[in-house]
């Protein structure tokens, strides 16, 4: 995984915490880590991707909620989406959770990508 982190874990270590509570884990290691880009990836894959998909969860319950206003076909159609996308959340999460602790820069789709392009736009505080 190239560079040593500035966090003094190791970069596998850190790479994974910053999947350990999703993008709240991932801001903080955004935060330690100025040295190593593989961890920085790793940090933004875990706010772009994991953070996005936590948004739509909540957004589904938020309509969910304002639905009832409208049909209750609609609340339980908001419900089950929010459902769904749980589940892929979960599946997403131990993908990247696994994925970081064995090495790899697994790429989400969408996020990946967004998130290799804010590693070479944002570079770390140590080569700003």
């Amino acid at each position: 995984m190239g560079r040593p982190s500035s966090t003094g874990l190791t970069p596998r270590t850190a790479s994974t915490l910053a999947y350990l509570a999703g993008p709240f884990s991932g801001a903080l290691i955004l935060l330690a880590e100025t040295s190593n880009d593989d961890v920085r990836f790793h940090a933004w894959q875990s706010i772009v991707g994991l953070g996005g998909l936590t948004l739509a969860v909540l957004a589904s319950y938020a309509l969910g909620i304002a639905a009832i206003f409208v049909s209750a076909t609609a609340v339980s159609v908001m419900f089950a989406a929010a459902t769904v996308i749980w589940i892929v959340l979960l599946i997403v999460w131990a993908i990247c959770l696994w994925q970081a602790a064995l090495g790899h820069r697994w790429h989400l789709p969408l996020a990946g990508e967004r998130a290799e392009q804010l590693v070479r736009k944002l570079p770390g505080a140590a080569r700003a």
